[in-house]
């Protein structure tokens, strides 16, 4: 049996959706609303109450919030939850490939190799469980950390304010015009598709042998102008511009590029460009509305 952890989640609903092209095992959804809930599975596993035996577990279930500021929530569910998880997947020979993030990495630099510095709870929590599980690799059949860099795309509806920026846009657009922070054509980050993110998850699933941190970007920098340049022409929309809100000020990455050099020696994959990726985000938005 293969497990989803946060499967009503954005990355999570649409690994669910892949992954049945990929495996005949049964997939467990685990999350709060309409799944098995993330504390009685984890009950469940350690006390082997599973009919079928869990063989590969998907961990995407967080707090995913990086303006939350209760330490205890989040490092409940972002450490904590991911420590007894590890610690059952080990004791029972069980694959682990768990939601990193490029936060961890601060203002940079993007390599596996860096030392983290993290600038929120969030992306303290992800550091934290980074370092942590990988002391325990030779213990375990697989552990794959990927660390996300700026992921958009569909199923990203329920993420609220952490939803991308192409999401807000298309939202936005109702009023005619987009807004922007001041200077956003120096803010540079990589931009990732939802498909090149499951695409690879699913290439971990398919390669057991492969564990380690792994940087998921495309490997380019693009601005937040870029985004709203390719809004401009395709709906004709305006553009305001708005000084950037004092609580993200000294917390807001004004630059984002994963060295895909690891990830590439492993895994070949061509990403999706940010003009096709958002050009595919729209056309799904637009017949799904």
């Amino acid at each position: 049996m293969v497990v989803v952890t946060g499967a009503n989640g954005f990355i999570g609903r649409n690994l669910v959706e892949k992954l049945p092209a990929v495996t005949d095992e049964r997939i467990l959804q685990v999350d709060y609303l309409g799944h098995m809930e993330p504390n009685e599975f984890l009950y469940n596993l350690q006390n082997d109450l599973f009919k079928d035996p869990v063989t590969t577990i998907f961990h995407n279930g967080a707090c995913s919030d990086t303006t939350v500021s209760d330490p205890f929530y989040v490092m409940e569910r972002n450490f904590d939850y991911s420590v007894s998880l590890l610690k059952v997947c080990i004791k029972n020979g069980i694959r682990l490939i768990y939601a990193s993030s490029a936060s961890v990495y601060g203002d940079g630099p993007f390599t596996e190799r860096a030392t983290c510095d993290p600038k929120n709870l969030y992306a303290l929590s992800k550091s934290m469980f980074d370092n942590y599980s990988q002391n325990f690799k030779e213990f375990i059949p697989q552990l794959v950390g990927l660390r996300y860099f700026n992921v958009y795309g569909k199923y990203e509806e329920n993420k609220g304010n952490m939803a991308s920026v192409v999401y807000k846009f298309y939202n936005q657009l109702e009023d005619g015009e987009i807004i922007l922070f001041e200077n956003s054509d120096k803010y540079l980050r990589d931009f990732i598709h939802i498909d090149d993110v499951v695409a690879i998850n699913i290439k971990s699933f398919l390669n057991p042998k492969t564990s380690g941190l792994f940087n998921v970007g495309t490997g380019t920098e693009r601005s937040f102008q870029d985004i709203a340049d390719i809004f401009k022409k395709r709906y004709e929309a305006s553009i305001k511009y708005i000084e950037m809100p004092k609580k993200l000020k000294g917390k807001y990455q004004e630059f984002t590029r994963s060295d895909n050099t690891k990830l590439l020696n492993s895994f070949s994959h061509e990403f999706l460009s940010l003009e096709k990726g958002v050009e595919k985000y729209l056309n799904y938005l637009e017949s799904s509305s």
